[in-house]
């Protein structure tokens, strides 16, 4: 086991439902006795083992090491696997790198056990697993995506063109659309704060109260109407 996830107390839980555990520790364990860690006072080249060896056996890698190098190329492979397409960034809040971590490595088992069961996959080519977490972020967020544009009737433009690109259109509010004169006036949406400008006029694409100085009135004639 890697040293990200090796703890005595995780062996302890193991060796209780009689489950055995290899890996390595980080240097910043608090389990770990002082005699075993760096020390500029011991002497070089001399080793210090956390359990009973016969004198003969020192010169060799004790078994448990062997054992550990053996069995280890498999977390190595993940660790690899997951830094090549990770959603993972830089903050201090210790919950959100928890979960980075979660989520990454749920994506590869993700991937994993839908490649294993479906050996044809994407025909083989070399991107396959990035095109499956695009597919896999989309199928998470749309659900999410379908409930902001049902329950909200104002969008900003830059939400809804991201949704349009994910196959998402806003259905048509003009047959709802406040008339001018029918409704209580409300603040421009273009206009600052501090003016507090009232408008009554309303957007005919996005629905959101505009001032006079901010609408734009389109002359169309009748010709080319039909």
């Amino acid at each position: 086991m890697d040293n990200f996830f090796t703890s005595i107390p995780l062996a302890e839980k193991l060796l209780e439902k009689n489950l055995t555990l290899v890996g390595t520790l980080r240097q910043n364990k608090p389990d770990i006795p002082p005699v075993m860690k760096p020390n500029k006072l011991r002497e070089k080249y001399s080793s210090k083992f956390g359990f009973s060896v016969d004198d003969q056996s020192v010169k060799r890698k004790p078994e448990v090491i062997q054992y550990y190098y053996h069995t280890k190329s498999g977390v190595d492979t993940m660790d690899q696997m997951v830094c090549t397409y990770t959603c993972k960034r830089r903050t201090r809040r210790w919950p959100m790198v928890l979960w980075h971590n979660v989520l990454d490595v749920a994506t590869l088992n993700a991937f994993t056990s839908y490649t294993a069961q479906h050996p044809g996959y994407m025909g083989g080519v070399t991107n396959a697993r990035r095109l499956f977490i695009k597919e896999l972020g989309k199928e998470l967020v749309m659900p999410h995506m379908r409930r902001c544009m049902e329950g909200t009737s104002h969008l900003q433009t830059h939400i809804t063109e991201a949704m349009e690109r994910c196959g998402l259109k806003k259905v048509s509010t003009a047959t709802t659309q406040p008339q001018e004169g029918q409704v209580k006036r409300k603040r421009c949406k273009i206009c600052p704060t501090a003016k507090d400008r009232k408008a009554s006029s309303w957007c005919s694409k996005c629905t959101s109260p505009v001032c006079k100085e901010h609408k734009h009135v389109v002359v169309i004639c009748e010709a080319c109407m039909h």
